[in-house]
């Protein structure tokens, strides 16, 4: 990706939404209002969309470097660790609650890791449409005030890119959806299914950047002859000048860059499918070895599923996540119709891939393993273990 198309959403680094009621779904109406959330160091903005529903609420997580701290923080002020934002609408009104954590959390495990820290409500306040909120409660754990705007979640000139496919058999179309979101629709006309795609903006000089989209461990991303969408954000990008934000010319195209299917050919890029296809392949490679490790395990009669997920555990951060030379070899084997010059550029995708799998499944268990307590009789390791190897 090139500098010049990083996004600049200097605060919005994390975000997530819960339902206050058990069961409840995330709304699908594109909502009337949306925050505006200022940059306190010359950047431009960052928007998060506001569903209208009284069982919602939107949240966003500053971390890091986006906890604006004051340089005179009071001796001895206990300095948080994230600010938490919490937005939810009511009429005709926005109400907006900070809350500011203390101590380390998981990043790969957020937001349940976070539940578990010290917190401190600072403030709620409220607006209507146009009008501007400002907390500065946070000065007094230590953190610079944070000026929101109520706008509306639709822009007044929503993002209309061109569109094109360069994979025949996949067509595609983009629609606005708010100020942070677009739509993109792919229709699959081939006969096989779509493990994988890469869509991609870009302007008139071809630079851009692009995201993914794979299966994710179910049989098939888009069926034969079916339909798929997904939220794609709006591109901007800026940089100050003088003091001044001043944002670059959104990308004038929409493009579907490559597409993977399932029997292992390609349509579109050929480097960026070898490189979907070294994701898929390691991730699988690395799924099994995890299953081989497990199986052993989970058979042993003689331990508890609490001794169980220790040693599956520790098991499975001692897997290799490197790709040997018979792994690379298969994977060379796997996908006949690339370029043997894309796959060798791929390879390293493969480690990659094999390290997310094994820290995705250190993490799924860990998240789960409080389930496995609470429910003794009704769920065990065993039978939690079967169901999610069985939808990979």
């Amino acid at each position: 990706m090139s500098a010049r198309w990083l996004r600049y959403l200097w605060a919005f680094v994390f975000s997530y939404a819960f339902m206050g009621v058990s069961g409840a779904q995330p709304p699908t109406d594109h909502g009337r209002f949306a925050v505006e959330i200022r940059s306190t160091d010359g950047l431009g903005p960052s928007n998060v969309t506001i569903p209208d529903a009284s069982n919602y609420v939107t949240s966003s997580l500053f971390y890091g470097s986006s906890l604006h701290r004051i340089t005179n923080a009071p001796a001895g002020t206990d300095q948080p660790s994230a600010l938490r934002l919490e937005y939810k609408v009511e009429g005709d009104t926005v109400f907006i609650t900070a809350t500011v954590f203390y101590g380390d959390f998981d990043l790969q495990n957020t937001p349940s890791s976070l539940e578990k820290l010290r917190r401190q409500t600072l403030a709620t306040h409220s607006g209507k449409l146009n009008d501007s909120v400002v907390f500065p409660e946070l000065e007094q754990v230590g953190l610079e005030p944070v000026t929101l705007r109520i706008v509306t979640a639709q822009s007044e000139s929503p993002y209309r890119p061109l569109t094109r496919s360069d994979a025949p058999s996949v067509q595609m179309e983009y629609a606005p959806f708010d100020r942070t979101f677009g739509t993109v629709t792919l229709h699959n006309l081939s006969s096989k299914a779509v493990n994988a795609f890469r869509v991609g903006s870009s302007d008139e000089t071809g630079s851009g950047d692009g995201m993914e989209e794979d299966k994710g461990g179910l049989p098939m991303l888009i069926a034969p002859e079916s339909s798929y969408q997904i939220r794609m954000g709006v591109p901007h990008s800026g940089r100050p000048v003088k003091g001044t934000f001043v944002e670059d010319p959104q990308p004038q195209y929409v493009i579907l860059q490559s597409v993977l299917f399932a029997d292992g050919s390609y349509e579109g890029e050929a480097q960026f499918a070898a490189e979907m296809a070294a994701r898929e392949f390691g991730a699988k490679v690395q799924r099994l070895r995890i299953n081989r490790v497990a199986e052993p395990i989970l058979a042993d009669g003689s331990l508890n599923d609490e001794s169980k997920i220790d040693r599956i555990r520790a098991a499975i951060q001692q897997l290799s996540t490197s790709p040997d030379a018979e792994t690379v070899a298969q994977f060379h084997a796997q996908y006949p119709a690339f370029p043997e010059d894309a796959l060798t550029k791929a390879e390293s995708y493969l480690g990659r891939a094999m390290k997310s799998e094994n820290e995705s499944m250190d993490h799924l268990i860990q998240e789960n393993e409080p389930m496995f307590q609470q429910n003794r009789q009704r769920l065990t390791l065993a039978r939690w273990w079967t169901a999610i190897t069985e939808d990979h």
